[in-house]
């Protein structure tokens, strides 16, 4: 019995120790489950943090996509402007090829009418003296002093135009001449053509930057060789006692404004008491009044010693080219 009771008390103490074990298993298990419970807790922690990433990368995807749209469509859109940029250059290079074959044209046409031009200028020039010529040759016939008075005065008219045709044919531009130039070249021929050197009578011509053009040059010119012949017929008569040469003064230049005023004046013996240029039977005079009109101007007559004309116009004949 007493070995029973040791063997009993032997297997209590080896199931108390059991216990123990047991309950210590118990515990580490316990452990182990709060560990486990632990890193479940963490995982679903990094579980979460993992879905948030996929979450965010997902909408960074999205935004991703978005933004690769919009590239496409910006280089959809650039591209559909390069065809355009590209076909408009095109068109513009055609446009200035067109354009340059016509410019080099219209070079062509406008030298071929300048050539031209000059040609007829010329021409007419020739035209003139020759009718000139045949004045000259036809006055040789002639012994009636008026007669010769009247031819003279043609021969000078044609030749104020002829002369105009040949500074124009000598000219650069076509349109306009240097008209002091073709003043003094008309008085001089003038001059000569009354003897004026052996008379002691003498010229002045004063222009300042005056170009004109046909449509006025033809008109002034014509007027100059009226005026100027008459001082050059009336002024200085052989009777008159000079105290000083004679002269014939031929003043041009910009008016205020946009007109010009000539003055044609000599220091002769004078207009006849009461003269008025709209009474005047001179053809000459009349001719004057005629070309004033066709200039839109007026012209004044000086009252001081010797005859002055004053003649202001505008820069533009009206209703002219």
């Amino acid at each position: 019995l007493e070995e029973t009771q040791r063997a009993v008390f032997n297997i209590l103490d080896d199931s108390s120790g059991e216990k123990g074990r047991l309950e210590e298993t118990q515990r580490a298990v316990f452990n182990i489950l709060d560990d486990f419970s632990n890193e479940k807790g963490q995982l679903e922690n990094s579980q979460r943090a993992v879905l948030n990433i996929l979450d965010d990368f997902s909408n960074e995807k999205d935004r991703l996509e978005g933004t690769q749209k919009a590239m496409l469509n910006l280089l959809e859109d650039f591209d559909r402007e390069r065809v355009k940029t590209e076909a408009a250059n095109t068109q513009l290079l055609e446009e200035m090829e067109v354009r340059k074959k016509i410019e080099e044209q219209v070079k062509k046409s406008l030298g071929e009418k300048e050539a031209l031009l000059k040609e007829i200028h010329h021409r007419v020039k020739n035209n003139l003296q020759i009718i000139q010529s045949m004045l000259n040759l036809q006055l040789s016939q002639i012994k009636d002093e008026t007669a010769i008075t009247m031819f003279k005065e043609s021969q000078n008219r044609v030749y104020s135009m002829a002369l105009i045709h040949e500074k124009l044919y000598q000219s650069e531009s076509l349109a306009k001449i240097d008209f002091r130039e073709y003043i003094e070249s008309l008085a001089n021929y003038l001059f000569v053509s009354y003897g004026a050197a052996a008379r002691v009578i003498r010229s002045q011509v004063i222009v300042k930057d005056v170009s004109l053009d046909v449509d006025m040059t033809i008109p002034c010119a014509l007027i100059i060789n009226e005026l100027v012949s008459n001082s050059l017929k009336h002024a200085f008569p052989a009777s008159r006692t000079l105290e000083k040469p004679g002269e014939i003064r031929i003043d041009m230049r910009r008016d205020t404004g946009s007109g010009f005023l000539l003055t044609v004046s000599d220091n002769g013996i004078g207009l006849p008491e009461g003269f008025e240029i709209q009474n005047c039977s001179s053809l000459g005079l009349k001719l004057v009044s005629a070309l004033v009109r066709q200039l839109n101007g007026s012209i004044q007559i000086g009252r001081g010693g010797g005859a002055e004309f004053v003649i202001s116009f505008a820069a533009k004949i009206e209703g002219g080219g």
